[in-house]
């Protein structure tokens, strides 16, 4: 196999939900009917980002941001070599349709089963179901767990995170025996703030409060029905609640609102919010750990109000160290939307070693 001579070629996996996109090849081409996901030769001059943009927009009509590279492959077919490099794309503009393709389907990995692929794909989807696959579901809208590839469950992680995003957390994860239950449907702005508060941006219809509903649906339905299909003999989970920005700040007033859990993450978590430092201080806490970050640019933001955010850390951080309970508050390098699953990954990590001693 030559190597150096080999075609070079970018393709998208673009995620909705669970499922991702993969496209049929038309008929009359070489590997014709055969699946494959959006994507073609590098022009000369072309980065590989580039050229995917452009074959994206050639053969969908949509515009994707390349966001990291997912695997690179390189096959040899009877005509030519291709390296293949297959980045992690997300739809900026438009709708996928068929400019070029026979086909397309969003699928989920245990589906790509019945569809046959080009070959070079066939180790791509095999490093696809590593990471997205081993899913415990619950309806067509519920929960979804994703269950550790060890195989044993000794704690259960509840996020409100979009699937790929964890599916990339457990991908970093030190932790190698925890679950991440994803909770579903969640509306942000309603379902995850304490009370309701004043919107942050222009245009914004502020926060409505909903996180003492939200959490009641979770204590009621979510959690029983996830954890009775995870414990085994009735062995009870280490319970943990993590989350990033406002779902942060959720997991840090769950902490205090309720004795659900045995440990909360807020990561990178509004700390900001209007009140919220002053009432937690006031609150009996149950959890036997609590994570907290930022990052160590996020008190420089424009927005008043949200540059408040490191200084409410330190004094939650006071007041958890007067109750007595175990805490860390570490400040990551960046702004506030740098390294999410990389910052979640950390801040689980610390918690769970915490709890189990390690």
């Amino acid at each position: 196999m030559d190597e150096n001579n080999a075609v070079k070629v970018s393709a998208a996996l673009i995620w909705e939900g669970e499922r991702f996109l993969v496209c049929q090849r038309p008929e009359g081409k070489k590997r014709g009917l055969l699946w494959e996901f959006v994507g073609g030769k590098a022009e000369p001059g072309e980065t590989g980002e580039e050229a995917l943009v452009r074959e994206c927009r050639e053969e969908l009509g949509i515009t994707v941001q390349p966001e990291r590279v997912f695997m690179e492959v390189t096959h040899e077919y009877p005509d030519l070599t291709v390296r293949l490099t297959l980045y992690i794309a997300r739809i900026r503009e438009g709708t996928p349709t068929l400019l070029e393709h026979n086909a397309m389907k969003w699928i989920r990995i245990e589906e790509a089963e019945g569809l046959e692929f080009c070959p070079a794909d066939v180790e791509i989807l095999a490093a696809i179901r590593r990471y997205a696959g081993n899913v415990l579901r619950f309806g067509e809208n519920g929960t979804r767990v994703l269950l550790p590839g060890s195989g044993e469950v000794r704690s259960v992680v509840w996020l409100h995170e979009d699937f790929e995003t964890a599916c990339r957390i457990r991908e970093i994860m030190r932790v190698k025996d925890a679950a991440l239950a994803l909770v579903p449907g969640t509306d942000w702005d309603a379902d995850l703030s304490p009370w309701p508060a004043p919107g942050v941006f222009g245009g914004s219809s502020g926060f409505s409060g909903g996180a003492g509903k939200h959490l009641e649906t979770l204590a009621r339905d979510w959690i029983p029905e996830a954890e009775s299909a995870l414990s085994e003999a009735g062995r009870p989970l280490v319970r943990v609640i993590a989350g990033y920005s406002l779902a942060g700040l959720f997991a840090l007033w769950a902490a205090a609102g309720s004795d659900l859990f045995d440990a909360s993450a807020a990561v990178s978590g509004s700390f900001w919010y209007d009140g919220f430092a002053e009432w937690f201080r006031g609150r009996e806490i149950s959890a036997k750990f609590v994570y907290l970050s930022v990052g160590d640019k996020e008190k420089n933001a424009r927005n008043p109000r949200m540059a408040k955010v490191e200084e409410a850390g330190e004094a939650i951080l006071t007041g958890l160290k007067e109750k007595g309970i175990p805490a860390v508050f570490e400040k990551n390098p960046g702004g506030h939307f740098r390294d999410v699953p990389e910052r979640m990954a950390r801040g689980i990590d610390c918690t769970l070693s915490a709890l189990y001693g390690n």
